[in-house]
């Protein structure tokens, strides 16, 4: 499954970029146990259609849908270093946040 959603992404708390599209595909259990264990993870593979400075730690805040659990717009945390391409993309790997 697929999530095309806009995104503003915050570092230690301070936005770094306001309004970024971002495609979220899920990722499978095999391949999101390499970077979490046993633990219970929603992981997702994220492309970015433009090179940017997007950091492990680093916060995407969704613009649209909200959290159901939460009742507040749903985040995502990067989880690893995002990786840049020559075509002007980029790809990272991150989790939804629960509970914020």
């Amino acid at each position: 499954m697929s999530l095309d959603i806009f995104v503003q992404i915050r570092r230690a708390g301070v936005q770094v970029q306001a309004k970024v599209a971002v495609q979220l595909d899920d990722m499978s259990v095999q391949e999101a146990s390499y970077y979490g264990g046993v633990a219970d993870y929603q992981r997702y593979n994220g492309y970015v259609l433009a090179n940017m400075d997007i950091r492990q730690g680093d916060l995407l805040i969704d613009l649209s849908n909200v959290d159901p659990r939460t009742g507040s717009l749903t985040q995502y945390r990067v989880v690893e270093s995002s990786e840049q391409f020559p075509d002007q993309h980029t790809e990272l790997v991150c989790d939804l946040v629960r509970g914020t």
